[in-house]
């Protein structure tokens, strides 16, 4: 649970989503929700899933890494019976919004993907994306709200060429959502401790996938340009 005041204006929706950080600036209002975000990324990453080492935690006992920095981080906050709780997170690393022209992940990890062609400052990696709920409808629901906002960030905004580095599994279940195709092989990943491979998105066939499930949602999203917006009802008994 998390001290936030998201709910404060709709106290009968389930799910907020929005932007809550933008390069490790948290946005006014959501400093609470912000630190509380990195506790979550921690708990999976480490504690649930074993993909990151407790060494490569930070001092605070938090998963943070220099690409906090230079990305836009995005969260789905639920409406639970007992407070306010972080139920999605995802981040997307922007190659140089830090000033800094250094390589994205992928160019890392992939090198010779990228050795002829280095990736130019405004590329994308989209990264963290965590979706955790007891119900697995809800769980399946939240991961879809977090691939909403972030294609409704990039219609909105002028982003360059888009990438993930994924586990093998989640390219089906990525491919059943999203547009998206393998540019790498498997390999695997010290620093996630697993077998990952590179993907890039098809941002706009990503965007006719979702505008197909729900024909208003990207734009109602770009309108609100990463401010909380709201979904879906708590029910009568938990009002």
């Amino acid at each position: 649970m998390t001290s936030s005041t998201a709910f404060d204006s709709e106290r009968t929706a389930r799910l907020a989503t929005g932007i809550i950080a933008i390069n490790g600036v948290a946005v006014p209002g959501m400093e609470a929700v912000y630190r509380s975000h990195f506790d979550f990324r921690r708990r999976v990453y480490v504690d649930q899933t074993g993909q990151l080492d407790p060494s490569d935690l930070s001092e605070d006992g938090t998963d943070r890494d220099p690409d906090d920095a230079r990305s836009v981080t995005f969260a789905v906050l639920e409406n639970a019976p007992d407070g306010v709780r972080i139920v999605g997170v995802a981040r997307t690393i922007i190659k140089g919004a830090d000033g800094v022209d250094r390589p994205l992940p992928v160019e890392d990890f992939c090198p010779e993907l990228f050795a002829d062609d280095p990736l130019p400052a405004g590329s994308v990696e989209v990264s963290r994306v965590i979706a955790r709920h007891e119900r697995v409808a809800m769980q399946e629901l939240i991961q879809w709200h977090l691939f909403a906002l972030m294609s409704a960030y990039f219609s909105g905004h002028d982003v360059g060429r888009t990438f993930a580095i994924i586990e093998p599994w989640l390219e089906r279940l990525l491919a059943g959502v999203l547009a998206i195709s393998r540019i790498g092989e498997p390999r695997y990943i010290e620093h996630y401790l697993d077998y990952n491979l590179p993907v890039e998105f098809d941002l706009a066939g990503s965007a006719e996938r979702i505008t197909e499930r729900n024909a208003t949602i990207l734009q109602q999203l770009m309108d609100a340009d990463g401010a909380l917006e709201y979904f879906g009802r708590v029910s009568r008994s938990e009002g």
